[in-house]
């Protein structure tokens, strides 16, 4: 009465990541009231409370998954690597809904969700290829496989994490990002001349 009936998964989506953002998982409830959809139509389009987290992760993080592995197969050489760790702040800007869920904790809630209800084909093939994206590039620059996800995720999911914190995303977001990765690659580099 009074909702939605017709509605964007997109709207059901800012809504969870809107929540997460305030530091909290919301629940059907929460979501419900701040996306005008019905509890109903929620659970008629997701199928549980469950599937609205699977579906959230693949919006989220798996859609910013998706463009790390395009950009570190389809740039060639380690501008790839680059180009994939610069993804995570482009990502944010362009996608500032989607944002909040790449920088919390909650998102391994919603991963695991994902590998474990209707979407856990679509999640485990877009995790594997990640995962062989990463072990690919490290395998070659000579690099270590913890040390490339750092360099290309993680740091990157930090300086978005703090500059969201903030005040927002700016543009010394990238020249951080760029920052670590290139010290990353040369550091591993001297140590590999220093050890020929």
């Amino acid at each position: 009465m009074g909702r939605k009936a017709g509605f964007a998964d997109q709207t059901v989506y800012a809504a969870m990541a809107s929540g997460i953002a305030d530091g909290v998982m919301p629940g059907i409830r929460d979501i419900s009231k701040a996306s005008g959809v019905s509890i109903g139509s929620l659970y008629h389009r997701f199928g549980s409370y469950e599937g609205l987290l699977a579906e959230t992760w693949a919006w989220s993080e798996g859609a910013y998954l998706q463009g790390v592995i395009s950009h570190i197969h389809n740039t060639r050489g380690v501008r790839g690597g680059l180009r994939a760790a610069l993804y995570m702040p482009r990502f944010a800007r362009r996608e500032s809904a989607a944002a909040p869920v790449l920088v919390s904790g909650q998102r391994t809630v919603l991963r695991h969700a994902a590998l474990a209800q209707g979407t856990r084909i679509r999640a485990a093939d877009i995790l594997g290829r990640a995962d062989a994206a990463l072990t690919g590039f490290a395998e070659g620059f000579g690099l270590r496989r913890d040390e490339v996800e750092l360099a290309l995720i993680e740091y990157p999911r930090t300086v978005v994490a703090v500059q969201l914190g903030a005040d927002g995303l700016d543009g010394s977001a990238d020249a951080l990002v760029r920052a670590a990765f290139w010290a990353t690659i040369s550091v591993q580099q001297q140590q590999k001349a220093k050890a020929a």
